[in-house]
Protein backbone atom coordinates (compact mmCIF):
# COMPACT_ATOMS: atom_id res chain seq x y z
CA UNK A 1 0.00 0.00 0.00
CA UNK A 2 1.62 3.44 -1.23
CA UNK A 3 1.74 6.30 1.49
CA UNK A 4 -0.03 8.38 -0.88
CA UNK A 5 -2.93 5.81 -0.46
CA UNK A 6 -2.47 5.25 3.28
CA UNK A 7 -3.32 8.51 5.03
CA UNK A 8 -4.15 12.00 3.74
CA UNK A 9 -1.35 13.77 5.41
CA UNK A 10 1.45 11.62 4.10
CA UNK A 11 4.53 13.94 5.49
CA UNK A 12 3.37 12.96 8.96
CA UNK A 13 5.40 9.48 9.36
CA UNK A 14 4.57 10.06 13.13
CA UNK A 15 0.77 9.09 12.50
CA UNK A 16 1.98 6.34 10.55
CA UNK A 17 4.62 5.04 12.90
CA UNK A 18 1.30 4.83 15.21
CA UNK A 19 -1.05 2.70 13.11
CA UNK A 20 1.09 0.19 13.51
CA UNK A 21 -0.94 -3.02 14.44
CA UNK A 22 -4.16 -1.23 13.65
CA UNK A 23 -6.99 -2.98 11.32
CA UNK A 24 -7.78 -1.15 8.72
CA UNK A 25 -10.26 -1.34 6.07
CA UNK A 26 -8.96 -0.92 2.15
CA UNK A 27 -9.85 -0.90 -1.14
CA UNK A 28 -7.45 -3.30 -4.24
CA UNK A 29 -6.69 -0.83 -7.20
CA UNK A 30 -4.96 -3.37 -8.71
CA UNK A 31 -3.72 -6.75 -8.79
CA UNK A 32 -0.56 -8.03 -11.11
CA UNK A 33 -0.74 -11.84 -11.67
CA UNK A 34 2.98 -12.23 -12.55
CA UNK A 35 4.13 -10.69 -9.22
CA UNK A 36 1.29 -11.67 -7.35
CA UNK A 37 1.31 -7.80 -6.11
CA UNK A 38 -1.84 -6.19 -5.22
CA UNK A 39 -2.01 -2.42 -4.77
CA UNK A 40 -4.71 -0.72 -2.63
CA UNK A 41 -5.90 2.30 -0.60
CA UNK A 42 -7.09 2.96 2.66
CA UNK A 43 -7.39 6.25 1.88
CA UNK A 44 -10.18 5.08 -1.40
CA UNK A 45 -11.71 2.75 1.45
CA UNK A 46 -12.83 5.72 4.11
CA UNK A 47 -13.96 7.92 1.58
CA UNK A 48 -16.79 4.93 0.65
CA UNK A 49 -17.48 3.83 3.96
CA UNK A 50 -17.76 7.66 5.42
CA UNK A 51 -20.04 8.44 2.05
CA UNK A 52 -22.52 4.85 3.22
CA UNK A 53 -22.41 5.32 6.68
CA UNK A 54 -21.82 8.78 8.24
CA UNK A 55 -25.10 10.31 6.61
CA UNK A 56 -27.11 7.81 8.95
CA UNK A 57 -25.75 9.16 12.35
CA UNK A 58 -27.24 11.23 14.56
CA UNK A 59 -26.10 13.08 17.91
CA UNK A 60 -26.03 11.17 20.60
CA UNK A 61 -25.89 8.00 19.03
CA UNK A 62 -24.12 5.34 20.61
CA UNK A 63 -20.97 4.09 17.97
CA UNK A 64 -18.20 1.50 18.82
CA UNK A 65 -15.09 2.91 17.11
CA UNK A 66 -11.57 1.12 16.17
CA UNK A 67 -8.40 2.91 17.54
CA UNK A 68 -5.64 3.50 14.87
CA UNK A 69 -3.32 5.86 16.44
CA UNK A 70 -2.63 6.41 20.31
CA UNK A 71 -0.77 9.62 21.46
CA UNK A 72 0.07 10.94 25.04
CA UNK A 73 -2.91 13.45 25.38
CA UNK A 74 -5.37 11.84 22.80
CA UNK A 75 -6.40 9.03 20.61
CA UNK A 76 -7.24 8.27 17.08
CA UNK A 77 -10.31 6.49 15.81
CA UNK A 78 -11.88 5.43 13.15
CA UNK A 79 -15.66 6.71 12.41
CA UNK A 80 -16.80 4.69 10.04
CA UNK A 81 -14.17 6.08 7.38
CA UNK A 82 -13.24 9.35 9.03
CA UNK A 83 -10.14 9.74 11.66
CA UNK A 84 -11.09 11.76 14.44
CA UNK A 85 -9.23 12.38 17.08
CA UNK A 86 -10.52 12.47 21.02
CA UNK A 87 -8.89 14.07 23.59
CA UNK A 88 -8.07 12.51 27.01
CA UNK A 89 -10.99 15.05 28.81
CA UNK A 90 -13.22 13.31 26.95
CA UNK A 91 -11.96 9.77 27.73
CA UNK A 92 -12.16 9.73 31.37
CA UNK A 93 -13.96 11.66 34.17
CA UNK A 94 -10.12 11.64 35.85
CA UNK A 95 -7.19 13.12 34.94
CA UNK A 96 -5.02 10.71 32.12
CA UNK A 97 -0.94 11.22 32.30
CA UNK A 98 -0.42 9.12 29.24
CA UNK A 99 -3.01 7.52 26.57
CA UNK A 100 -0.50 5.05 25.78
CA UNK A 101 -0.49 3.43 29.28
CA UNK A 102 -4.53 2.98 28.61
CA UNK A 103 -5.74 2.26 24.76
CA UNK A 104 -3.98 0.70 22.43
CA UNK A 105 -3.86 0.32 18.75
CA UNK A 106 -6.83 -1.75 17.14
CA UNK A 107 -8.51 -1.96 20.03
CA UNK A 108 -12.53 -1.24 20.17
CA UNK A 109 -14.02 1.62 21.92
CA UNK A 110 -17.74 2.27 22.78
CA UNK A 111 -17.96 6.28 22.24
CA UNK A 112 -21.40 8.90 21.85
CA UNK A 113 -21.60 11.24 18.99
CA UNK A 114 -21.71 14.90 20.73
CA UNK A 115 -21.40 17.08 17.76
CA UNK A 116 -21.52 15.98 13.73
CA UNK A 117 -21.30 18.24 10.59
CA UNK A 118 -20.55 16.07 7.42
CA UNK A 119 -19.97 19.28 5.15
CA UNK A 120 -17.56 20.88 7.61
CA UNK A 121 -15.41 17.72 8.24
CA UNK A 122 -16.56 18.35 12.41
CA UNK A 123 -16.95 15.43 14.65
CA UNK A 124 -16.71 15.26 18.44
CA UNK A 125 -16.82 12.20 20.38
CA UNK A 126 -16.95 11.57 24.17
CA UNK A 127 -16.00 8.15 25.83
CA UNK A 128 -16.08 8.92 29.27
CA UNK A 129 -20.31 8.62 29.47
CA UNK A 130 -19.07 5.36 29.61
CA UNK A 131 -16.50 5.07 32.24
CA UNK A 132 -17.57 5.21 35.79
CA UNK A 133 -17.43 8.60 37.61
CA UNK A 134 -15.51 8.81 40.93
CA UNK A 135 -16.88 12.08 41.60
CA UNK A 136 -20.18 11.19 41.86
CA UNK A 137 -19.63 9.82 45.64
CA UNK A 138 -16.51 11.46 46.18
CA UNK A 139 -17.36 12.42 49.51
CA UNK A 140 -17.87 8.94 51.21
CA UNK A 141 -14.47 8.68 50.38
CA UNK A 142 -12.58 12.35 50.76
CA UNK A 143 -13.48 14.92 53.24
CA UNK A 144 -12.45 18.52 53.46
CA UNK A 145 -9.68 19.10 56.25
CA UNK A 146 -8.62 15.03 55.67
CA UNK A 147 -5.24 14.30 54.97
CA UNK A 148 -4.63 11.41 52.42
CA UNK A 149 -1.68 9.66 50.57
CA UNK A 150 -0.95 10.08 47.02
CA UNK A 151 1.82 9.96 44.50
CA UNK A 152 2.67 13.19 42.53
CA UNK A 153 2.04 12.06 38.61
CA UNK A 154 1.77 15.67 36.78
CA UNK A 155 3.20 19.22 36.80
CA UNK A 156 0.26 21.22 35.23
CA UNK A 157 1.30 24.10 33.45
CA UNK A 158 -1.26 26.75 34.18
CA UNK A 159 -1.55 25.96 37.76
CA UNK A 160 0.78 26.62 40.59
CA UNK A 161 1.58 23.50 42.41
CA UNK A 162 1.37 19.08 41.47
CA UNK A 163 -1.04 17.30 40.87
CA UNK A 164 -1.09 13.97 43.03
CA UNK A 165 -3.09 10.88 42.70
CA UNK A 166 -4.85 9.63 45.26
CA UNK A 167 -3.87 6.32 46.97
CA UNK A 168 -7.80 5.49 48.31
CA UNK A 169 -9.50 6.48 45.04
CA UNK A 170 -9.35 7.49 41.48
CA UNK A 171 -9.45 10.91 41.79
CA UNK A 172 -6.84 13.55 41.54
CA UNK A 173 -5.67 16.76 44.15
CA UNK A 174 -4.48 19.72 42.42
CA UNK A 175 -1.85 20.43 45.30
CA UNK A 176 -0.56 23.92 46.54
CA UNK A 177 3.56 23.45 48.06
CA UNK A 178 3.76 25.97 50.79
CA UNK A 179 6.71 28.54 50.55
CA UNK A 180 8.09 26.61 53.94
CA UNK A 181 9.10 23.89 51.38
CA UNK A 182 12.60 23.61 50.54
CA UNK A 183 12.37 20.94 48.36
CA UNK A 184 10.04 20.35 45.62
CA UNK A 185 8.38 16.84 45.30
CA UNK A 186 9.93 14.66 42.36
CA UNK A 187 7.36 12.73 39.95
CA UNK A 188 6.59 9.51 41.21
CA UNK A 189 6.95 11.32 45.16
CA UNK A 190 4.89 9.84 47.55
CA UNK A 191 3.31 12.79 49.54
CA UNK A 192 0.93 13.49 52.45
CA UNK A 193 -1.67 15.76 51.12
CA UNK A 194 -4.93 18.11 52.77
CA UNK A 195 -8.04 18.68 51.43
CA UNK A 196 -9.11 22.27 51.43
CA UNK A 197 -11.83 22.31 49.03
CA UNK A 198 -13.95 20.06 46.54
CA UNK A 199 -15.77 20.67 43.62
CA UNK A 200 -17.74 17.31 42.34
CA UNK A 201 -19.51 19.17 39.47
CA UNK A 202 -16.37 20.41 38.28
CA UNK A 203 -14.24 17.69 39.01
CA UNK A 204 -11.56 19.46 40.96
CA UNK A 205 -10.57 18.67 44.41
CA UNK A 206 -8.00 21.10 45.90
CA UNK A 207 -5.54 20.88 48.56
CA UNK A 208 -1.98 21.38 49.82
CA UNK A 209 1.25 19.07 50.77
CA UNK A 210 1.83 18.28 54.22
CA UNK A 211 5.14 16.50 53.78
CA UNK A 212 6.68 14.31 51.16
CA UNK A 213 7.13 10.64 52.68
Amino acid sequence: MPITHLIEDKQNKSVIRGMLGAEIDFIILEYDKVANIAIASRIDAMKLRSQIELPKLKINNTVRVRIVGVGIKHIVVDLYGKEVVIKADKLRHTFIVNCKDLYKVGNYLKVRIKKIDIENNTFELSAKEFEENPFKNIRKYITVGGEYTGTVIAFPKNNSGVLVQLDNTEVTVLTRVPARFNSFPHYMSKVLIKVTEIKEDKKFIYGYLVRII
